[in-house]
């Protein structure tokens, strides 16, 4: 009787393993995109992007006062899609979004300027495109 529980357990470790997706246990599991800095221009403008430890920093707009700020990541087959919003209390935020594929960044920031008194904020979108400048 002792066997049966056993023999029981091993079935079920068998099914569990069998049907669980296979992922290969590597580092590649957490790609960063940290030492990376590309060259970029949007609206008629250069800018350096820079992911270092695990902040997100648009050079145009840290002269303007924006602060880095964390990024997330997703990747998907070969690209990395990425996330971040960088803020500055007096001018407001920028979320940006995009897309990684080799040495390529391609996307948008959504830039919500804040209003004062009666004036609301107003919001622009913009695309930026680019590619790496240094690793």
């Amino acid at each position: 009787m002792t066997q049966s529980p056993t023999i029981f357990f091993v079935l079920i470790l068998l099914l569990i393993s069998i049907c669980s997706p296979a992922r290969p246990l590597v580092a590649s599991e957490n790609p960063t995109l940290d030492g990376n800095v590309y060259a970029a221009t949007h609206n008629g403008e250069d800018d350096l992007l820079t992911f270092r430890d695990g902040s997100f920093q648009s050079s145009l707009f840290a002269g303007r006062g924006f602060q880095k700020g964390e990024y997330t990541i997703t990747t998907k087959g070969n690209q990395i899609w990425f996330k971040s919003r960088i803020v500055d209390s007096h001018e407001g935020e920028i979320l940006w979004t995009g897309i990684i594929e080799g040495d390529a960044i391609n996307g948008s920031y959504l830039y919500t300027k804040k209003g004062w008194f009666i004036f609301g904020d107003t919001t622009k979108m913009k695309n930026f495109k680019g590619s790496l400048k240094a690793k």
